[in-house]
């Protein structure tokens, strides 16, 4: 995971707590702690759900910029296997 997904995942991660901490100390009866602690998961889920879909879009897009890129050079790359391969078989007569 590089550096932005680190610290994206910190921050949900304390957001979470924060959550939980904050609903946990605050004075309501248990039924109103459970309801807003659900509450809270269901934010937090659709949030995470969100960020993946973003992320997976992001690294979709730059595999298909990669491969772009890749197509453009392969010709290019099979050109110079192939005077390498005639450049052999000269050797090898």
């Amino acid at each position: 995971m590089d550096s932005k997904g680190d610290f994206l995942a910190g921050v949900v991660i304390g957001a979470v707590m924060g959550a939980v901490v904050g609903i946990l100390f605050a004075p309501a009866s248990g039924r109103e702690t459970r309801e807003r602690i659900a509450e809270k998961s269901r934010e937090v889920k659709e949030q995470a759900v969100d960020t993946a879909k973003e992320k997976k879009d992001e690294i979709t897009t730059a595999s298909r910029e990669l491969l772009d890129k890749l197509k453009d050079k392969l010709p290019k790359s099979k050109d110079v296997q192939d005077i390498l391969d005639d450049v052999e078989k000269e050797l090898s007569r």
